[in-house]
């Protein structure tokens, strides 16, 4: 006995007999929603769900020569910033009926040019490359192919991005920490496993520190750990072996400051009356740990907001995409105080 062919999903005129309007309006309701009064538009939305009835993609994006696909190069997603600006992102690209392209690249240089190759011979209509650079032709490579793109999070000057002043934040870390009389720092951003080339934050933090006369010696940054509390325990006992003393320590983020303060009240050293601890992205542990944590907010939601703007702003009215500043501020709290 010959099994039953599937049911037909639903069409466009089959939408339309239930909501008592015509194919066209249907078609209207999916691709121009704006054009339709709110009771037509509900009725045709209600018709369609309880059909389940959805729109054939590919017809609608061959008219619009597009492809209604966005790539996004991720240097990874082990990170909780990371992860939630990629979540954010994709459901503000959804309501606009485009759909997310994922390449993680896991730090590896090569693997995020093959990932920028490989959303390219897809014909993704955006790219997105976030954080900073791993391999020199990724961009360039885009620029060629006339493929709009930015980068976001972290990027270069004159650069198509979206991004964060960095080097501004870590500036206001410096200031804040010599106004309340440290002279011996220590830094922890691991540059080894972010696979960052550029060591952007460290630069900016010399130059802030060269403004007091103050400098920060190789032994006094450590930049080979990871990036969660473990990472940030083992970095203060390296300083301590390293012969360092600081009385305050600057962390690229809040879980590695987090890490740093329990291994100093592990040894017996108050935060902040002995040693003083900031962390980076203002993260929900920040202000729920003990003592609080002084920290650099660099809003997730802001970060996926603007890229989303800019980004559709590139594809609907052909604008250029700029090279775009966020604002960063820096949340100070109980981590740090006075000089010992």
């Amino acid at each position: 006995m010959k099994s039953s062919a599937p049911p037909a999903p639903p069409s466009v005129s089959d939408v339309a007999r239930l909501a008592g309007v015509s194919p066209a309006t249907v078609s209207r309701a999916f691709n121009a929603p704006a054009l339709l009064v709110p009771d037509t538009l509900q009725r045709v939305q209600r018709a369609a769900a309880q059909l389940g009835y959805q729109p054939y993609g590919l017809a609608r994006s061959l008219r619009k020569r597009r492809s209604m696909v966005v790539g996004i190069v991720m240097p990874s997603l082990r990170y909780a910033y990371y992860a939630g600006t990629l979540e954010l992102l994709q459901g503000l690209l959804a309501r606009e009926g485009y759909t997310v392209l994922l390449s993680t690249a896991n730090h590896d240089p090569q693997a995020e040019l093959d990932g920028v190759r490989a959303l390219m011979a897809q014909g993704v209509d955006f790219v997105v490359l976030f954080g900073r650079p791993l391999h020199d032709q990724s961009a360039p490579l885009l620029a060629l192919r006339g493929v709009p793109h930015l980068r976001c999070w972290s990027a270069l000057p004159d650069e198509p991005s979206v991004a964060f002043d960095h080097g501004s934040a870590m500036a206001d870390v410096a200031h804040h920490l010599v106004a309340l009389g440290h002279r011996r720092l220590a830094v922890v951003i691991p540059f080894v496993a972010l696979a960052d080339r550029f060591r952007g934050r460290l630069t900016a933090l010399r130059e802030a520190l060269a403004l007091h006369d103050l400098a920060l010696p190789n032994d006094a940054v450590v930049d080979d750990s990871g990036l969660d509390a473990p990472a940030g325990r083992t970095a203060w006992r390296t300083l301590r072996e390293r012969g360092q003393q600081p009385t305050a320590v600057i962390c690229s983020n809040d879980l590695i400051a987090a890490g740093v303060i329990l291994e100093c009240q592990a040894q017996g050293l108050r935060v902040p009356q002995d040693v003083s601890v900031s962390g980076y992205n203002d993260s929900a542990l920040a202000g729920a740990f003990e003592p609080a944590i002084t920290s650099v907010q660099t809003p997730v939601e802001l970060h996926a907001q603007e890229v989303a703007r800019v980004l559709l702003a590139a594809l609907r009215d052909r604008q250029p995409v700029p090279c775009l500043r966020l604002p960063t501020h820096l949340q100070v709290r109980a981590s740090t105080g006075p000089a010992p």
